[in-house]
Order: structure tokens, then sequence, then C-alpha cells
């Protein structure tokens, strides 16, 4: 009430120049009156820098259609690889694919990917060639079933339109759903549910926007000038014009005149935003996502690189992959093991001393070649580079049984111990 009666009389008082006076009272004046943040979270950069952060990484995943079995998987150079390999539909590259799809999760609770194909036969069998994947994003979203009994989707957009499409036909994430089975959005009637997230907001929000308040203060009255002499009128008016150009001019709020004068100084306090509330606020906000100050910095470690992959890019990595294989092969595909896979590199993250061990590893294994070796450390790839290398101390785990019976079973040399001439085998 105490706001809205300073307001009320400001109005009052400045009736035919309204705007400019309750513009300069305002901005002039100590009293703490905020503007309203609205009442949708997407507006703040903080919130935004969050999602930017999430969808980055996400974007760096690649895409491929593999051929899974129980020993072994294999990558196919199928419509899938092809398209994800550049560009997923005429529009977006991969990178732009996979971000734009991490936004709309997190900003809509809901991505919707139509998959655009053709049926192909071939040797008597239909198969779908796929042409494009384009995220699509309706104002809205229902779900309901054809004559039928198939499900169906019908979307709302934004010139008013509708469409309706067979639910097999898309693809769906999902992102903080409640107990809604169809539907993501955070609570158990599928709606989005930001409450708690705006009321942070709007405190931090009002936390910067009195730290410039609290700079304007402290440039505006500072003391009182009081003049003990009488001076004549056009010294006087000659001290003014100087008084006020100092005023506009001054740094430090003293105006220095040449008449005698006393100076009164008016202690002013100013509060202090304690670092610990603002982070404990933003850090309201940032667990909302599971980002935290060190990601959205870019100072993190491996280990909290690690935690933010768990949180954030593992979730999204398992989701994609089980709604694109449901959604993009028949059954008999899925029976004999078609799968999409999204690969996301951690070894970037790594500092030089884990990279080093990966690459040792990789050598006396021989999982990595000398190329990918060379990768690790941002080499570019060398002619000779595809060959692996193994050490010999290293041996097949089916073979072991075999190997410890043949060598239990040679006998000693003459003159040499059992000991010795195990180590004679182990050398030759």
């Amino acid at each position: 009430m105490g706001v809205f009666n300073y307001l009320r009389g400001l109005f009052e008082r400045f009736k035919r120049k309204r705007d400019q006076k309750m513009l300069y009272e305002v901005l002039s004046d100590s009293r703490a009156v905020f503007s309203s943040f609205g009442n949708n979270i997407y507006y703040s950069d903080f919130v935004n820098n969050c999602l930017d952060r999430i969808a980055v990484e996400i974007s760096k995943i690649e895409v491929v259609s593999v051929l899974q079995k129980s020993n072994s998987v294999e990558r196919l150079n199928d419509d899938i690889t092809r398209l994800f390999q550049f560009q997923p539909n005429p529009l977006q590259p991969t990178k732009d694919f996979l971000s734009c799809c991490s936004w709309l999760l997190r900003k809509r609770m809901n991505c919707f990917i139509y998959p655009e194909y053709e049926i192909v036969i071939s040797n008597g069998k239909r198969f779908k060639k796929y042409k494009a994947f384009y995220p699509l994003d309706p104002i809205s979203a229902e779900l309901g079933h054809f004559d039928d009994g198939r499900w169906a989707i019908q979307f709302y957009w934004r010139d008013g339109t509708t469409d309706i499409l067979p639910y097999d036909d898309i693809i769906h994430l999902r992102w903080r759903r409640g107990t809604s089975t169809l539907i993501g959005g955070g609570d158990d009637f599928g709606e989005v549910n930001e409450q708690s997230t705006m009321r942070s907001l709007t405190v931090l929000d009002e936390l910067l926007q009195g730290l410039p308040k609290m700079v304007q203060s402290s440039l505006g009255l500072n003391g009182v000038l009081t003049v003990k002499t009488l001076a004549d009128g056009e010294k006087m008016k000659m001290s003014r014009d100087n008084f006020e150009e100092h005023l506009h001019t001054s740094q430090s709020g003293i105006v220095a005149i040449d008449l005698a004068t006393d100076f009164t100084p008016i202690q002013q306090k100013f509060p202090e935003v304690p670092e610990t509330i603002l982070n404990f606020v933003k850090d309201i906000i940032r667990e909302r996502y599971g980002v935290s100050s060190a990601i959205l910095n870019g100072d993190y470690t491996s280990d909290q690189h690690t935690a933010f992959y768990q949180n954030c890019i593992e979730d999204f990595i398992v989701e994609f992959e089980q709604a694109m294989s449901a959604k993009l092969f028949s059954q008999r595909e899925k029976d004999v093991g078609h799968r999409v896979r999204a690969y996301y590199s951690k070894v970037a993250y790594m500092n030089v001393s884990e990279k080093r061990q990966l690459a040792i590893l990789g050598r006396d294994t021989g999982i990595l070649t000398l190329n990918e070796m060379r990768e690790i450390y941002g080499l570019s790839p060398i002619p000779e580079g595809n060959r692996r290398l193994q050490s010999l101390n290293y041996i097949d785990v089916n073979l072991v049984n075999s190997y410890q019976l043949q060598k239990s079973q040679k006998k000693p040399r003459k003159g040499k111990s059992e000991e010795e001439e195990i180590k004679l085998n182990d050398e030759n």
C-alpha cells in the first residue's frame, strides 16, 4: 500500500507532466520501487543461460543407426545415419536440430518430432524411406483416438489451424512428468507448474534492480551547504551557476565554491546484499535444470562435468534413443536388432592425466587406433594411424585356460627349476 500511495501522490501532484515527473521522482528518490517481472520465467536471462548450456552440450551428440546383436554393434549407413550426419531437414544442420529439441523439451515440457518418409516396396517388402526429421512447436496438443481405435494427436498452430496425425508417426519426448501417463509438464494433470521458480526469479530480479538504485542514490544529495556571507545578486547568480555545473559533473557529490560556507554531510547507509543470499536464490533456480554454477561459468572439473552429464545429458540420450527406435523401425526390424544410438564423447572433458591413462589403456589393449589416441589430444590423423597396437602381456580370455594348462604340462629343462622354466617361457 505504501508504494501505491506514493505513486498516486505523484500522479495527483504532477498531472500535466506526470510521465516525466514520475520518472524523475522515482529515479531520484531512494524508495524501493520495482517493475513487475511478469509471469513468464523464460524472460529471465538466468533461466535461458541454464537452458542454453544444456542445449549446447546436447547439440554435440552423434546420432547413428545401428544393428545391435548379442556380441556386436554394427553401424549402418542407412537413411537415418545419413540424415543425422549433416542435416536432418533442409532448414537445420544436426547441431541446430538437437539444440532445438533440447529447448522445446525444457520450455514446452514436450518435444514432438515428425519424421517425413515415403513407403518403398523392394523384393515384395514394404519399408519406410526417411527424407527428413522436423521438430514441431505447436501452441498445444491433444491426444485421442481414431474411429478404428488407433491413437491420434491433434496439433494447434499459431495461425489458428489444426492438424490430426497418427500418434505412431510422431516421436514424442517428455520432461518433468507427474503422474500423467501421456504428457510431460510437471504436475499430475500434464500442466506446467512454475510457481516456485517464479518466486525465486522475482526475488533475484528485485535484488538486481536494487543494485543500480543504490548507485544512483550514492550520487545524489550527500550534504547541506550553508552560506555564511551575504553576496550581491550577481555574485550569488555566478555561484549558483557554478554549483549547477559542478553538480552535473562531480562524481563525489561535493561541490567546491569560493564563498564562506559550512558543509554538513548526510550519513547514508546502503543495504548490502550478502553473496550467500544471491547464491542461495540462484541455486534454487539452477536445481530445476540440474546445472551448477561451475558449468555455467565454464570452470568445471571432469567430476563436475560428469555430474552435469548424469543430470541433464544422459536422461535426454536414453529417452531420445528409445523414442526414435520405437517409432522409426517396424517390429520385425526391432526384433533383429535395429536401434538408434546417440553417442556423446566425454573424453574432451577429461584432464591431461585422465587422457593419458585412457591412451595407455587403449594402446595396451588394442581398443584404440593410433589416430583415435591422437584425437584425444586434439591432433590431426596421420596416414599410418589406423593401426592398432596391443601389449603381449594381455591374452584372450578364451585362451586363458588352455595357456595355463600348457604351462603346467611342460617339464623343466635339465638343470632348471620350475620357476626358472616358467620365466623363460614367458620371456619367449
